[in-house]
């Protein structure tokens, strides 16, 4: 990965048949420095999932073709790991469980507030943490090790220096961590 890369803005898919919102969501994201697509037809979403790489997703729940909540755990399947923001007029409490119990990472109800929007698009980005490395040659075990280094390093400043709270995130065992910590010569 290249310094570039990390660099970049973060990248926001907007998916919803109101154009006018789409307009100005994507006006006031692209002012705060994010990278913007609008989709206004349900149907494209998962075809632009799988060519572009993006850090979140503003999803509508009603909409022609395919609605929201049928979309959402076709986009999980697709990026597991994409936080997926349902924006919607008709979403009430029972509605705002399903779609949480559907993988959303949050639900946002219309009309929103553009510090509402800009709020729940920023935690959702921050969840996602980057960790840049710098391939020196194509060896696959140095590129494994350096990554795994970066990793552990991460999770054990994350938690403080603590090795049990450290192998749970990574969701490994402490003796498997101990052991990665003695092969890759990781000192703290």
């Amino acid at each position: 990965m290249s310094m570039d890369a990390e660099k970049r803005p973060h990248r926001i898919l907007m998916v919803d048949d109101d154009q006018p919102l789409l307009e100005s969501c994507k006006e006031l994201l692209t002012q705060r420095g994010f990278s913007v697509e609008i989709c206004s037809e349900s149907t494209r979403a998962i075809p632009l999932l799988k060519e572009g790489s993006y850090d979140a997703v503003l999803l509508d729940i009603r909409m022609p073709g395919i609605e929201g909540t049928d979309l959402l755990p076709l986009m999980k399947k697709v990026c597991p790991d994409l936080p997926v923001i349902i924006a919607s007029g008709y979403c009430d409490e029972t509605s705002r469980s399903y779609c949480l119990s559907l993988g959303a990472f949050e639900v946002l109800n219309k009309p929103f507030t553009p510090e509402r929007l800009l709020d729940a698009i920023g935690r959702a980005v921050e969840r996602q943490e980057r960790i840049p490395f710098v391939l020196t040659n194509l060896s696959l075990r140095e590129g494994r090790d350096t990554l795994y280094r970066k990793l552990i390093l991460s999770a054990l400043r994350k938690t403080n220096w603590n090795q049990v709270k450290a192998a749970t995130l990574l969701g490994i065992s402490r003796y498997c961590l101990m052991r990665w910590i003695r092969k890759l010569e990781i000192s703290y």
